[in-house]
């Protein structure tokens, strides 16, 4: 398993390498590390095992950067404004030196890149790190902030400070720097949350929300229509709704920024998308279906005609799966088309159409039309209402292969989906070639994961399963311990006695008995942990607990 994963040589080896200890105390107080979950370079130090000044040292080594001992350095107070006090003491920053262009300073975990560059970002300046005891920061920092008391020098904190470089930075500028942090944190979408006293900035990194920044109230507004001259929308309007979009290049990568505000309590809100095409445009190999899986999935998509739906929460890369399917299955020789809301890419030879419900164009009409134009192959972005699923079931009736996506927990659960919403279980039998149910799950850090038991709590889901690999956190993944996503899939491709099950209504209890060899979405989570892929308490935070469990 150790080798999908680049890691890091481990402290405890160096340790062991340079003479500092031997193996049998680099075991217990490993031992110790896993049950007390404490860092090893504390443990060591706590058993005295060595001295504070050969650790840090040898992490300094470790990391590549300076060490430098703050109760050694004489800090001018004027530079704890560049970054703000608070902010300081929650991430243990002490800066210590300036120039035009740099700022050195004193880091407990130095090699932290999402952390240098919210301090490029504040300041305005290139970052020189230095690697520091965590305690000696805490202390200097008392020092100096005692120091600018006894001289008046700082005025009382706001509760929302800007800092430097939004108090000096115009507007254009800050919107380019907030969305190329986020750019290059590899987020999704972009949030700008007024709040009472401050606009909260965030992003979504891999499926999960972080935060970015608190700005001041002030910029709100500026902010806000910065982007909305971007977007072509009308800045005087800040309560109803409005939707609009630009084009950003950033890294030698073009991205489509979409654009959504809305009146909210505290203001104006704010929601960019970050689409980049490359993230849509994967071969139906680059999905990350189980090998098994992937002949099941062509057939499924080759089929001449009928419904094949793609099912899962917002968010779960149904869209990306039915592009993956397009580009597979396109041939000259067919006529394809898609309806979208909003259309997501270019698809080079497919006809796409965007819903536009202003004009009376939505999913049905638009669906009718293109029903009208010969086609073979129809892609519907989603269907969200019963005259869309029938007219979409009479298409696959009559001769075309209708891929779509539906909102449904797992692959038979769609099944009932279709006739709750007013589909008669013949025509489900009829119609249905195969469903794809799916979610996306963050990926252990590749940096720092390690072979882990599974958590204490978590055992009862997964019992056949005892270790994982699972990120401790690093600079790499911004200490959450995880960096990217992978996908689970189940693929249900129903056989002819399930057909005729469906026709007569059978139970989702009954259908699930009749598929033979059919892998639910829980138990291709457990294979996904087994292989390093994610982990159980990433499954149990997307999956729940409860949905087919039974499984592992």
């Amino acid at each position: 398993m150790h080798g999908r994963f680049n890691l890091r040589k481990p402290l405890g080896n160096l340790l062991v390498e340079q003479g500092w200890l031997d193996q049998p105390q680099l075991e217990q107080a490993l031992d110790e590390q896993r049950r007390s979950r404490e860092p090893l370079g504390q443990i060591l130090l706590r058993k005295g095992w060595i001295s504070k000044q050969a650790l840090y040292r040898l992490l300094a080594q470790q990391q590549n950067v300076p060490l430098v001992f703050p109760d050694d350095l004489e800090i001018p107070p004027e530079l704890l404004r560049r970054v703000d006090g608070r902010f300081a003491r929650e991430q243990q920053v002490l800066p210590f030196k300036e120039s035009p262009e740099e700022l050195h300073v004193a880091l407990a975990h130095p090699s932290d890149l999402a952390l240098l560059d919210e301090l490029r970002f504040r300041t305005g300046k290139r970052i020189v790190p230095y690697l520091a005891p965590e305690d000696e920061i805490l202390q200097a920092l008392e020092r100096v902030e005692d120091r600018l008391e006894e001289v008046s020098v700082a005025s009382p904190a706001p509760r929302v400070g800007p800092s430097i470089l939004e108090e000096t930075a115009p507007t254009v500028e800050l919107a380019e720097n907030l969305l190329q942090r986020a750019l290059r944190a590899r987020a999704t979408d972009l949030h700008l949350e007024p709040q009472a006293n401050f606009l909260l900035v965030r992003m979504r990194v891999d499926g999960v929300m972080q935060e970015v920044a608190r700005l001041s109230k002030d910029l709100e507004a500026s902010l806000i229509a910065r982007y909305k001259v971007l977007g072509q929308m009308d800045i005087a309007e800040r309560r109803r709704p409005q939707d609009g979009h630009f084009t950003y290049s950033f890294a030698g990568q073009d991205y489509d920024i979409r654009l959504s505000s809305m009146g909210a309590v505290f203001g104006e809100r704010m929601a960019l998308r970050l689409i980049q095409a490359t993230r849509l445009l994967l071969g139906l190999e680059d999905l990350g279906v189980f090998p098994e899986d992937l002949p099941r999935l062509e057939q499924m998509f080759r089929a001449p005609y009928g419904l094949v739906l793609a099912v899962g929460p917002t968010g779960s890369g149904k869209t990306t799966t039915l592009y993956a399917a397009l580009r597979h299955i396109h041939t000259p020789e067919k006529n394809f088309f898609t309806i979208e809301d909003p259309v997501e890419i270019a698809l080079e030879g497919i006809s796409q159409i965007p819903v536009q419900p202003k004009i009376g164009m939505d999913f049905d009409q638009i669906l009718r039309s293109v029903l009208r134009q010969d086609p073979d192959v129809i892609m519907i972005g989603e269907i969200r209402d019963q005259t869309t699923l029938q007219t979409a079931v009479r298409a696959a009736l009559t001769g075309h292969l209708v891929l779509a996506t539906l909102h449904a927990n797992n692959a038979i659960a769609a099944i009932s989906r279709l006739m709750e919403m007013g589909t008669p279980a013949h025509l489900v039998g009829a119609t249905l070639v195969g469903v794809i149910a799916q979610r996306l799950v963050r990926r252990p850090c590749p940096q720092c994961a390690r072979i882990s038991p599974i958590p204490t709590e978590l055992q009862p889901a997964f019992t056949s399963i005892q270790s994982e690999m699972r990120g401790l956190g690093c600079a790499y993944c911004g200490q959450t311990g995880y960096y990217g996503l992978s996908g689970l899939y189940e693929v249900y491709l129903p056989d002819t006695e399930s057909r005729h099950l469906m026709a007569t209504g059978a139970s989702e209890n009954l259908l699930r008995q009749q598929a033979q060899g059919h892998k639910t979405l829980w138990q291709v989570a457990g294979r996904a942990v087994q292989e390093g892929l994610t982990t159980s308490q990433e499954v149990v935070r997307v999956l729940g607990w409860g949905m087919d469990m039974e499984g592992l």
